[in-house]
């Protein structure tokens, strides 16, 4: 098969692990179908962006940008001046680049790239992870070749564009190396890269309900403010675990997940369906549009998870659930089976074979 001619791609986009690992893993996809192929992320370089990309290969580069939603007309205004100067900014960088496509894959951060890169007759794509859109990946669909979708009922931009692609996650998820099963029932926690404290919170008070706590082992990401706290009171309660602000090396740990209690962004749904683990989910009451609950409720529907809502959670129900998991051993294969069937491991390259066509 005759290799495509090399492009340069910008990801424009962030905040959040939800936003960069899907860009991480298309710029992945990139770069397996050709090693001349150029990547570049753009971002505010923030704390948790520095993090997680800090860990790969891709050059970034840093510009302002500001929120919209929940301002004030004040905090509003100060935005729109940060955008308009940043598009300036943007503009000198996908010049110097010498940008073939930009990539949008939400959050605030990308906004002034896709502004400039619109000005500048750069062709835009859109790649939206949750099942309701945010404010930035509606906005820009109304001028993008297409618009990747993660969930079939995702509405975003013109039909004729909208492309159900599945939400790409980095190849390295994908295994089916598992640990021996003799081995202690290993439960992840995560609230996502920054911790949730309710779920944190929750974890700990289970404690007290979970009847055969000696043979489980807790690996839990606290986040940073947490950790010194749920550290002491693993070690001062004697139980087994692994806690940590924040896993850089997530495939290994899901290698030996057998249970994953976390929030439902659309980035972990698609890690952990990919990776065939029943899961507990917690969605984020505070998102926006109450997205990640629409987000897992389908997982619940088809017996791949548990929802918990937030205002139904406590130790109590959380220890019960785990409880009831651990023995129903059945259970845990039907869900897990279930949730490989919600996969979508071929997503990365639906999004690298449409954008290359366009572009040819």
């Amino acid at each position: 098969m005759k290799e495509k001619k090399a492009v340069n791609i910008v990801i424009a986009g962030g905040g959040t692990g939800g936003h960069l690992y899907p860009g991480i893993a298309v710029a992945d996809e990139f770069m397996r179908q050709n090693k001349q192929n150029r990547i570049l992320f753009i971002n505010t370089g923030n704390k948790i962006e520095k993090k997680i990309l800090s860990n790969e290969p891709y050059k970034t580069a840093a510009i302002e940008s500001g929120k919209f939603l929940n301002q004030s007309i004040s905090g509003k205004i100060k935005t729109l001046f940060t955008i308009l100067f940043s598009v300036s900014k943007a503009s000198k960088k996908l010049e110097k680049f010498k940008a073939d496509a930009v990539i949008g894959v939400g959050g605030y951060a990308g906004v002034p790239v896709m502004i400039a890169a619109w000005l500048k007759k750069i062709p835009v794509f859109i790649q939206e992870q949750n099942s309701i859109p945010g404010i930035s990946n509606k906005l820009f669909s109304l001028i993008s070749k297409a618009n990747f979708v993660s969930f079939e009922t995702t509405k975003l931009g013109p039909e004729k564009r909208k492309i159900f692609s599945g939400n790409p996650i980095r190849k390295n998820i994908i295994s089916s190396e598992k640990r021996s099963p003799d081995e202690k029932f290993i439960v992840f926690i995560t609230g996502g890269s920054q911790g949730a404290g309710a779920i944190n919170n929750a974890v700990i008070e289970s404690i007290d309900f979970i009847e055969e706590i000696e043979n489980i082992f807790f690996i839990h990401q606290t986040g940073e403010p947490q950790f010194s706290e749920i550290n002491t009171i693993y070690k001062t309660r004697q139980i087994s675990a692994h806690p940590a602000p924040f896993f850089s090396d997530i495939a290994e740990i899901y290698k030996k997940t057998d249970l994953v209690i976390a929030r439902a962004g659309a980035s972990t749904l698609a890690e952990i369906s990919a990776a065939g683990i029943p899961a507990v989910f917690i969605p984020y009451p505070f998102a926006t549009h109450n997205h990640q609950f629409h987000n897992c409720i389908e997982f619940e529907k088809n017996k791949a998870a548990i929802v918990i809502e937030e205002k139904n959670l406590s130790g109590s129900s959380l220890g019960k659930t785990i409880n009831h998991l651990y023995k129903n051993k059945n259970l845990l294969e039907t869900m897990k089976e279930q949730m490989k069937k919600q996969a979508k491991p071929d997503a990365a390259n639906k999004i690298y074979e449409t954008i290359t066509r366009i572009l040819e």
